[in-house]
């Protein structure tokens, strides 16, 4: 074998499949190391065998020089691309240095570094990273907020740093903590670790456009002072030596295992990579290309040597292709799990126990129960700022605050299907979704349950500066960025109504990109307009004091939307007409009344600012004169208008009166037209307060510490979430854009202040507005749901309690129909959905446990290494047809807090999901042993037909039961369905009062028999798989294009 050849080999091996990257099990790296054997032996025998192949077909005898040409190429061709375990385009150079673009008369478009591959953090993966040691005793490793800036290290490349080991305590009791922080290096530390210099495309530069292509300064000095492979290794290894050298050590812990697990803690969070669906096409074309610019010598070559040229040629290409392949088939099977609908692994619902009360006996002996519950008991402490040596009861609780909601995750299954059976029309009930996962494997899994159904679209994404602590892949910050963005755009845009819009908050630092974006998935057409918003004082300006932020805004269809965007509801307007109203009430003299409310109007001035043209008042309610009755711009109406007291005719504006005369006749009438002393003053439109309607402006002024302000009342802390959006922000938003019942959604949730507005728009205008909310972080538990269930128990808070003073009782006033908690729609459903590393680490296990290697990580290890071909239909990431034979044991294999285990799958609110099926009642019923036992999950539901309203839709109903027949005798099977058809009827009409016939379909896993006139079933078992393993069309069509050639 030729010395070019071992390099390009070894190219192959170690840099780019990197085959030695054992410890990585992210990403490639794990489908790598499971097709490990295929991968090898393809290196080892096959392409050499290919190579040999062709290059024995030339004509004459290649030499040394002319392999070692073609192996460079490759060699060189390769690596151009790849980067760190992903394949990044870069630009093309022809052999003399120049860009080269090929060009065939259609317009040339450029896009950001990574268009076209999905984005995959993964460290989001470790964000909740605990083991269990020998003894039993967790360990979890967490990064607490660190200073970005340290030592004038503004800007640097930041790395994860231990920190400090803490022993179990009451915020931690039984487990053990190692806090990371994640912040540049001290000068000291950098020369300790050797991170003096920095390779290409490192953190000093946005693109790796920017930088030399042809630098390969290595990432550290030759000699750093610690051992380990990179900086961040040296980091970590340096703490682990010099707090073992201390002599303080817990013996409770491992020291020696947690240091392992430290160090793939800090790789796993540090390292982030791409997903190419297109892999294949592109580095087909990039290769083509390279070969005809920088390969192809053919103007100097004598016309003999033009067949060998060819040749040599044809091997390089064959050869690269066939390298493509194996990437491409590997990056498939990432792009499939990566795009494939997600399961819903646990669901469970906040319901408001004052409303479920109400609901008859049955409801309030199940709210008795929850008072008496110590989980759900603890958890209304928390959510009520009791203190820690608080003893009040639940009833306690729920005397001072009675619409608390329940969580039914506390509680065991009994309780929560007795809850939802005591709900008699979810679908009606249903106030919001919070769903806990990756926001594009969400907006995948939501669309086919709500298609076009979204009226308005408010995103905070990150603002992708190093102050924001979402991270991205050093040196490709903006490419990263664009591309997570990107994907979840299109993704979300499946959801919107034909009418709906969609508002972004960004500041300047990411607004041009996020604005090509837009433009790119709504087109230049669908842009609305941008808002800017002031929200702060800069006291400290460096050259410009930055003191605002954008929200952009984007039509699905332009054409769809009202021609006028503006509302009635406002604040500070409703403000002044309960101040009218309780005046009015107190006196009926209108001097009075004019004296008390201009006294109101002057002692707010400043709290009513352009409203406060509206101090004065008449028998009607308060008004402002309007001066410009005149036409605008061209001529009006001359007719004249005689002035009560003179007679005469009045002055006339310029252009004339912009009203028609029977309209000014009834103004007249109406006495809303109000006239100088005598005619030669132009008279005004009496405009009354109650009439005013109000535009979207361009320019909005909101304090954005009123957002911190907001989680200080709820939470008693301005620090439980960074930067979040003030709820008013959003409250002056969503009413252009969406009609009071509409569907708003929001994919980076946050701590929950889309959810927060829209039950605050709800209260004000007795609206039916219903949130959906994703979230992947942690303080999903500790901030985004807590913010919910307080904000559905009470409106008003301080110092994170129910503020005193807030009239809990809707029947202590005069409208109970008006109140806060009857404007509360009642239940908020909370789905927990599978992860992509859940999908990758539920892939089917072959036999290979010879290959388990590190015991002492095998837990976290084994079930990675038992990694088999997703196309395996047994496969229960597949969603096996098999296994829907029992769907209440189904089962995830997993990892969860460094174990693998299975995990239970709720199947029931998968398939309501991915069928595309709204529930309305639900049962779980017992079934009789002769029907065949177990229990049978019954489903009353509406299906959601794009563009069209729910309510609307025929009921149907979803049958999963267990039914494993195909064992028994077909006399042992026909007697069985005969009496579960039996079991069914019976069951239907006790609890629905329907007949099988009485629903449009029955839904049903496996078979069922069904023997009435006009009964009509389908199953779903098909179904069901083909809407999980759908391939998202943004991403598809160009490797069905492939597969199609």
């Amino acid at each position: 074998m030729t010395q070019a050849r071992d390099r390009f080999l070894t190219l192959l091996q170690r840099d780019i499949l990197e085959l030695d990257a054992a410890d990585l099990d992210f990403g490639i790296y794990r489908v790598l190391n499971h097709r490990r054997a295929t991968v090898q032996r393809f290196l080892g025998d096959d392409l050499p065998a290919q190579i040999d192949a062709e290059l024995a077909a030339l004509p004459g005898q290649a030499g040394e020089d002319e392999q070692a040409r073609i192996y460079n190429a490759l060699y060189t061709f390769f690596a151009r691309y790849y980067d760190s375990g992903d394949f990044l385009p870069r630009q093309r150079r022809g052999r003399t240095g120049r860009y080269s673009v090929p060009y065939d008369g259609s317009d040339t478009h450029f896009h950001w570094a990574t268009k076209g591959s999905h984005y995959v953090k993964s460290g989001e993966r470790f964000a909740g990273y605990a083991y269990r040691q020998a003894d039993g005793t967790r360990v979890r490793l967490v990064v607490v907020q660190a200073n970005v800036e340290r030592d004038n290290a503004k800007g640097a490349q930041r790395h994860y740093l231990p920190e400090a080991l803490a022993h179990p305590g009451a915020a931690h009791p039984g487990e053990w903590r190692l806090a990371f922080v994640h912040r540049p290096l001290t000068d000291d530390e950098a020369q300790a670790f050797g991170a003096a210099r920095r390779r290409r495309g490192s953190a000093g530069t946005a693109d790796p456009t920017d930088a030399d292509p042809t630098d390969d300064t290595p990432d550290a000095d030759d000699s750093p002072a610690t051992e380990g492979a990179s900086v961040q290794d040296r980091a970590v290894n340096a703490w682990f030596a010099s707090a073992r050298a201390a002599g303080t050590w817990p013996a409770a812990v491992d020291a020696e295992a947690l240091q392992r697990h430290a160090l793939r803690y800090a790789k796993g969070q540090s390292t982030d990579f791409f997903v190419h669906p297109q892999l294949g096409p592109f580095l087909t074309d990039e290769l083509d290309h390279f070969l005809q610019t920088e390969f192809v010598q053919l103007w100097d070559l004598p016309d003999a040597a033009l067949a060998r040229e060819r040749g040599k040629f044809r091997i390089a290409r064959s050869i690269g292709r066939a390298i493509i392949a194996v990437l491409a088939a590997l990056e498939d099977l990432q792009a499939a799990l990566f795009e494939k609908r997600k399961f819903v692994m646990l669901a469970h619902y906040l319901v408001q126990c004052s409303w479920l009360q109400a609901q008859g006996d049955a409801g309030a002996a199940l709210v008795a129960q929850a008072a008496a519950h110590a989980p759900q008991v603890a958890r209304w402490r928390q959510w009520l700022g009791e203190p820690a040596a608080s003893t009040a009861t639940g009833a306690d609780l729920l005397a001072r605050c009675p619409h608390l909601p329940l969580d039914t995750a506390l509680f065991d299954d009994a309780f929560g299907w007795a809850v939802l059976t005591a709900v008699p029309d979810l679908q009606a009930a249903l106030g919001g979704v919070l769903v806990h996962g990756d926001n594009y494997a969400a907006l995948r899994t939501l669309e086919p349950q709500w298609k076009q159904a979204v009226k308005c679209i408010y995103i905070d994404p990150p603002y992708n500066t190093e102050k924001d602590g979402f991270l991205y892949k050093d040196g490709y910050l903006r490419s990263s960025w664009q591309s997570l963005l990107d994907e979840r755009l299109r993704a979300s845009r499946a959801l919107m109504d034909s009418d709906a819009s969609l508002f972004s908050s960004i500041d300047e630092h990411q607004r041009s990109e996020l604005t090509q974006l837009l433009d790119i998935c709504f087109g230049t057409a669908g842009r609305i307009g941008n808002i800017v918003w002031k929200g702060s004082t800069d006291n400290n300006p460096t050259r410009i004091a930055i003191e605002h932020e954008y929200v952009l805004c984007y039509a699905k269809s332009i054409d769809e939307l009202d021609e006028v965007w503006s509302t009635d509801t406002d604040q500070t307007k409703q403000r002044m007409l309960e101040a009218f109203a309780a005046i009015a009430q107190e006196t009926t003299k209108l001097k009075e009344r004019q004296a008390r409310f201009l006294a109101f109007a002057e002692e707010k001035r400043e709290e009513l600012g352009d409203l406060y043209r509206y101090r004065h008042v008449d028998k009607v309610g308060p008004y402002a004169a309007r001066r410009n009755m005149d036409n605008p711009g061209k001529p009006g109406y001359f007719e004249d208008v005689l002035h009560p007291k003179t007679g005469k005719p009045c002055a006339k504006p310029f252009w004339g009166w912009r009203f028609p005369p029977a309209t000014m006749q009834r103004f007249l009438t109406e006495g809303r037209l109000i006239f100088g002393e005598n005619e030669s003053k132009i008279p005004e439109l009496k405009v009354y307060l109650s009439e005013v309607r109000f535009p979207l402006r361009s320019v909005l002024q909101l304090d954005a510490r009123k957002g911190s302000n907001d989680l200080d009342r709820l939470f008693g802390s301005r620090d439980v979430f960074k930067n979040p959006k003030p709820a008013a922000l959003i409250e002056n938003l969503v009413p252009y854009a969406s009609k009071s019942d509409g569907l708003i959604l929001d994919y980076f949730a946050g701590s929950g202040t889309t959810a927060h507005a829209v039950l605050n728009l709800n209260r004000d205008d007795g609206g039916s507005r219903r949130f959906i909310l994703v979230e992947q972080g942690e303080y999903f538990d500790t901030v985004t749901l807590p913010r919910v269930a307080k904000v559905m128990a009470c409106p008003d808070w301080k110092d994170g309690r129910p503020k005193d003073g807030v009239q809990h009782d809707a029947g202590a006033t005069d409208d109970a129909g008006a109140h806060w908690s009857r404007r509360t729609l009642p239940v908020v459903q909370v789905l927990r959905i599978e992860r992509y590393e859940d999908s990758l680490d539920a892939l089917a296990l072959p036999d290979v446990a010879a290959l388990a290697g590190q015991t002492e990580l095998a837990g976290f290890d084994a079930l990675l290494r038992y990694v088999a071909d997703a196309q395996d239909l047994a496969n229960p990431v597949r969603l096996s047809t098999a296994a829907l034979a029992r769907p209440l044991d189904y089962r995830l294999p997993t990892v969860w807090e460094g174990q693998a285990v299975e995990r239970p799958v709720d199947l029931l609110h998968t398939a309501l999901l991915l069928l595309g099926l709204h529930p309305v009642r639900l049962r779980r019923l017992p079934r009789a042993a002769a029907a065949g036992g177990g229990w049978a999950l019954l489903a009353e539901v509406r299906p959601h037909r794009a563009g069209q309203p729910d309510a609307v839709q025929a009921l149907e109903l979803l049958l999963l039961r267990e039914h494993d027949v195909d064992t028994l005798p077909p006399a042992a099977q026909a007697a069985q369905a005969q009496a579960e058809y039996a079991w069914l009827c019976g069951a239907l009409q006790t609890e629905f009062g329907r007949t099988l016939a009485g629903y449009a379909c029955v839904h049903h896993n496996r078979d069922l028999l069904l023997l009435g006139e006009g009964e009509r079933g389908a199953s779903i078992d098909a179904a069901l798989a083909g809407a999980m393993w759908s391939r998202d069309p943004a991403f598809a069509p160009a490797a069905a294009a492939v597969q199609a050639a």
